[in-house]
């Protein structure tokens, strides 16, 4: 298994958290952009006077982005309607500071990005809606630069009444302690996995997250969230190594009774191993190297088998040695994921 799973590590630097240019900005929105989840932070995060006047049942998240694309790189957001308690609306600005130190004029494009907002509403015909800015950074670095655009002004107080004025609420996910990351528990797996991602101490908490995903109540939505915490991880963390990852997630949820475990490692078969290797032997014949596809592929079926059957025999690995044609090996893959057991899997390969 632990075979598979690095295979899939590799892999996962290509998956589709690179369709963004920064992993950070793909797992904030696969994140939050999960309405329940971003209720829950707003329930459990905003100052409670704040809470109290949104109806967050109302909560929607809008298709909007306005960061500009050349700071793509440092920030990414989300766009959120709300209903205040008197009937009116109101929006809710999530901004993400991803870089490992922080923007020192971060809310100064706070104030750009509100206007952009604005502008929206007066060509939509729609009277300006108030907007509550949220700030989350995650670097190491503790958050020193202001969020109240006022403290950007300096001089005279008699120009003071002249300065535009508006704060953002600051959550320096760093400097927060364990015991402070509230919420669902798919909220704080995803906090916490945010707030470590830069820090080499990540290795020693990261067995505690994963088994939290224990406690998510539905199965294949534990599933689906845990390959998402797994590609941003593979992406992101540069100080974690893969050997490290792999044994960290076989302590933690490989155990004989863990059904999660089982529906990930069916999940990565089905779903991740033939497709991958399906490119790789295109890559391969492309490039001329037939030997290392054959090669891959027979570690694929190995994997696959010792996953789903625990044991191979010394037997089998020589008879599998002994088929070259590629073709033939993508069938015996297939067929090493569907069968119901080794010995229905032995006859396929050629005697030796």
């Amino acid at each position: 298994a632990a075979g598979l799973l690095m295979m899939w590590w590799g892999r996962s630097k290509e998956s589709d958290l690179s369709d963004l240019s920064n992993p950070h900005d793909k797992f904030f929105k696969e994140t939050f952009s999960r309405i329940e989840v971003a209720r829950d932070f707003m329930a459990t995060y905003l100052p409670p006077d704040v809470a109290a006047a949104l109806d967050l049942d109302t909560l929607e998240a809008q298709p909007d982005s306005f960061v500009d694309p050349e700071l793509q790189e440092q920030f990414a957001d989300l766009l959120y309607r709300v209903q205040l308690r008197d009937g009116r609306d109101a929006y809710v600005y999530f901004l993400l500071e991803h870089k490992s130190r922080p923007e020192q004029h971060a809310v100064f494009q706070f104030l750009r990005y509100m206007v952009r907002i604005w502008e929206q509403d007066r060509r939509e015909g729609r009277p300006l809606h108030p907007v509550v800015p949220l700030l989350m950074h995650h670097g190491q670095e503790e958050w020193r630069a202001a969020t109240d655009f006022g403290e950007l002004f300096t001089g005279e107080e008699a120009l003071r009444p002249y300065w535009p004025r508006f704060r953002c609420e600051l959550y320096d996910l760093a400097r927060f302690s364990d015991a402070e990351i509230q919420g669902t528990i798919r909220l704080q797996i995803g906090l916490l996995a945010m707030k470590y991602i830069f820090d080499p101490a990540l290795r020693q908490h990261l067995g505690d997250i994963f088994t939290m995903f224990r406690e998510l109540s539905e199965k294949e939505t534990a599933v689906e969230y845990l390959r998402t915490v797994l590609y941003y991880i593979g992406n992101a963390a540069k100080h974690l190594q893969r050997e490290e990852m792999v044994t960290i997630i076989q302590q933690t949820l490989a155990d004989e009774g863990s059904e999660i475990m089982e529906t990930i490692a069916e999940q990565w078969v089905q779903q991740g191993v033939e497709r991958g290797f399906q490119q790789g032997i295109q890559q391969g014949m492309q490039q001329g190297m037939v030997k290392g596809v054959e090669q891959g592929l027979r570690e694929a079926i190995l994997d696959t088998l010792l996953l789903r059957f625990d044991a191979v025999s010394q037997e089998i690995e020589e008879r599998l040695t002994a088929v070259t044609n590629t073709d033939q090996l993508r069938r015996l893959h297939r067929q090493a994921i569907s069968a119901g057991s080794l010995e229905e899997f032995a006859p396929l390969l050629p005697d030796v």
